[in-house]
């Protein structure tokens, strides 16, 4: 079964592949294909250069914002985002160039996740609407490691939670109808969220509409849609996992990491990182210096091997040593970005742990406040990192007294610009950073009120989230519990959730029950079977942390989970998309 799931997603690529070289082959010729800087790595998951040559496509260039961008050929081709001030930007440059040399050229605009309305109404304002042609295209799901999937759309949060902008649930609806084509229908199917369901009713439509899932068998038992505004304290908290701290420290783009000006690509084909990728941070060093020593030692048995018969040493150079210095040059990458990361985390890194601990089992609050205080006095001051323990503070006492807000906000703003006011005013709109409701003036609290989102670590009892015992090195070594990725102090909530469904302990219809708007839908044949498949989708991104949580799960229970989401997100980019 595991081929043949890994052979399906692998599908998806080769759909998007598809859509994209047919809008290709209806502008006949060769083409000049200019591309927005951010769905260039997403681009390159999904075809390589030579598919877009064969395909008509001349040069290939970066859109630039402000430089002109160089012509070889009678044909253009923008392949940019959605958005308002990308197309601006798009529009100034045919503009420019209608005007410069006349309208010998023909343009084409290619709109990753499809054309909204206000896109063409800004190409009639710009009077070049007759001058272009325009493509929707939505790629599918993109494939960055084994049961790990991404639509890569980083902006969803903030166009979708922050400011409301609904027209992307019809891109992740397609998404999930696309899935549900390649694996059949689930019999089981858990929404939470108010824009979960509403994606859900859009899947059904589809289904509907355009055509319903042929096959009667699915490979996934189990469909989970969830909203990321139902656990904002695992993006918060910062992840003890290899791979989640290189994305705290790094920034992982669509399966890359750039380090030291070397690109580093993250792939479970790697067998290096295979090994690491989840591992608790304090185990990788001592793994990969192990594993350095076993190489040398195979590399120096080799050299003293002057016996080796000529037929020997010709079979161990072809069939071994290539393969041998390509795990050398694997350990030399991590060990690198193992270094990296303690050159940037190793002055915090304790202090921030022990903090972010405290913080979630709502002990020593004058001790965090203080905390927090000095981080902002600091010259090195992080302001990500500040407003994430700030909204971390906020999440697990329900809110924080007025005087307190307004003094830590007050010496944020006199220490980081008051140029950051509004990130306060999108903070508490989220529901991340508030007032306690009972603490507020009567005339804010239906405002206050109407805007909370549901408080994760309120949870925390129903769900058993907080360990009642710490977790010592060799736990964190062999875990045992999905709290390691925490250093023992908490589980992602849809991680517990995923792993009560598999214990099957309550019946479905009382589990959904646990989390707040949340439902469950069972076709007439799910009965009381053992859910050991799962497809789990974060409607605003997934944590490196509950990718490792649930490669834990698999490993504990022997489920299997497909993993996919908008973006990969961390409490940075939660903060950021505030800002």
């Amino acid at each position: 079964m595991a081929e043949t799931l890994d052979q399906k997603l692998g599908a998806l690529a080769q759909i998007s592949q598809r859509k994209l070289t047919d809008i290709l082959d209806r502008i006949a010729g060769t083409k000049d294909f200019i591309i927005h800087p951010d769905l260039i790595k997403p681009l390159e998951r999904i075809m390589g250069v030579s598919i877009l040559r064969s395909h008509g496509v001349d040069k290939i260039y970066k859109l630039e914002k402000s430089a002109p961008t160089p012509c070889t050929s009678n044909q253009r081709v923008f392949f940019i985002p959605s958005d308002m001030i990308t197309l601006k930007y798009v529009c100034d440059k045919i503009t420019s160039e209608i005007s410069s040399s006349g309208s010998e050229r023909s343009y084409h605009i290619v709109f990753v996740s499809g054309i909204l309305g206000c896109l063409i109404q800004l190409l009639e304002e710009e009077g070049i609407y007759g001058k272009v042609r325009v493509y929707p295209f939505h790629w599918e799901l993109i494939r960055l490691d084994s049961r790990l999937l991404s639509i890569e759309y980083p902006t969803f949060f903030k166009n979708v939670f922050l400011e409301g902008d609904h027209s992307y649930l019809s891109c992740i609806a397609r998404s999930i109808w696309s899935l549900q084509m390649l694996l059949g229908k689930p019999r089981t199917t858990f929404i939470q969220g108010k824009l979960s369901h509403l994606v859900h009713e859009m899947v059904n439509m589809l289904s509907d509409t355009v055509q319903k899932p042929e096959r009667e068998d699915c490979d996934i038992a189990c469909f989970i849609i969830v909203d990321r505004s139902v656990d904002y304290v695992t993006p918060l908290l910062t992840s003890a996992t290899y791979t989640g701290l290189l994305d705290e420290v790094f920034g992982i783009r669509s399966g890359t990491v750039e380090i030291k000006g070397e690109t580093i690509n993250l792939s479970s084909a790697d067998e290096v990182y295979s090994e690491v990728n989840t591992r608790h941070f304090s185990d990788v060093y001592s793994f990969l210096g192990a594993k350095t020593k076993e190489l040398n030692e195979e590399l120096n048995a080799f050299k003293r091997s002057h016996n080796m018969a000529l037929q020997e040493m010709k079979a161990f150079i072809n069939q071994q040593l290539q393969s041998l210095m390509g795990l050398k040059k694997s350990l030399s990458t991590h060990i690198t970005a193992c270094e990296a990361i303690i050159d940037k985390m190793a002055d915090l890194f304790e202090a921030l742990i022990t903090t972010e601990h405290n913080i979630i089992q709502c002990q020593a609050k004058r001790e965090n406040v203080t905390y927090i205080e000095e981080t902002m006095a600091m010259e090195s001051a992080d302001k990500f990192r500040t407003l994430r323990l700030m909204g971390l503070l906020s999440l697990a006492q329900g809110g924080l007294l007025s005087e307190e807000v307004a003094d830590l906000k007050s010496q944020f703003l006199h220490a980081h610009g008051y140029e950051n006011l509004p990130c306060f005013l999108n903070l508490e709109k989220l529901g991340i950073l508030t007032t306690q409701a009972g603490l507020l003036p009567h005339d804010l609290k239906g405002v206050a009120l109407a805007n909370r989102v549901v408080q994760a670590v309120m949870l925390a009892q129903k769900l058993h989230l907080l360990p009642e015992t710490s977790m010592d090195p060799h736990g964190l070594r062999n875990p045992k519990d999905m709290s390691y990725v925490f250093s023992g102090a908490y589980i992602p909530i849809i991680c517990q959730l995923v792993n009560f469904i598999i214990k099957l302990d309550t019946p479905l219809e009382e589990m959904a029950k646990l989390i707040p708007n949340c439902s469950v839908f069972l076709d007439s044949n799910s009965g009381r079977k053992p859910l050991r498949s799962f497809l789990v989708y974060f409607l605003g991104g997934v944590t490196f942390a509950e990718v490792a949580a649930f490669r834990l799960l698999e490993k504990l229970t022997g489920s299997r989970i497909v993993i996919a989401g908008t973006t990969i997100t961390n409490g940075n980019q939660i903060v950021k998309a505030c800002l």
